[in-house]
């Protein structure tokens, strides 16, 4: 899966970290918008994505 390796080579987590984070992601998929919206530097990273990309991530919406 594309997830785990990436979070493999580019984080150094080892296939069974990996896989944990991927878990915890799927299980708190419907947090993540909040907590990005309530952390500063995630929030400027999702305004800068290409396309709207940022809000359909992170359920932002043009001018928040």
């Amino acid at each position: 899966m594309e997830l785990i390796d990436g979070l493999m080579q580019k984080v150094g987590l080892s296939k069974e970290k990996a896989e944990e984070v991927l878990k915890f992601l799927k299980e708190n998929a419907a947090k993540i918008p909040e907590w990005v919206g309530q952390n500063e530097t995630l929030s400027k990273v999702a305004d800068k994505l290409p396309g709207g990309l940022g809000g359909k991530l992170f359920g932002k919406k043009d001018g928040e």
